[in-house]
């Protein structure tokens, strides 16, 4: 092998940050961890009636002091999309579709601004 090619393999092998993390709650009471850039936050839901109330709770990874508790009830065919303060660029998407609930931390979200 050329030095060439040991260096392109090299390359090859580091690791790639991934702009958006997933996860899929498909159970009651299931819970999961998503992790962005600057935040960690941990998700579960229970069934209310029709609803699924979720909960997730957040931490930066900077900031000990930066912490969060979210709560909000989602039937089936919801979607919601929002940052946090203080995370620019970091956006989280909460969807219900039929039993299960997807939970997207995305990293790559450009700064938006809402003007009521």
């Amino acid at each position: 092998m050329t030095l060439r090619t040991l260096a392109a393999v090299a390359l090859l092998a580091l690791p790639v940050a991934a702009s958006a993390e997933t996860v899929t709650l498909a159970s009651d009471m299931s819970g999961a961890t998503v992790h962005s850039a600057t935040v960690d936050m941990s998700v579960y839901w229970t069934a209310k009636g029709d609803a699924y109330e979720l909960t997730a709770i957040y931490a930066s990874r900077t900031d000990a002091e930066d912490t969060g508790r979210l709560v909000m009830a989602l039937t089936d065919g919801d979607s919601v999309s929002f940052g946090l303060p203080g995370h620019v660029g970091q956006m989280f998407t909460f969807a219900r579709q039929g039993d299960a609930v997807n939970v997207v931390a995305d990293a790559s979200a450009p700064a938006l601004v809402a003007m009521n």
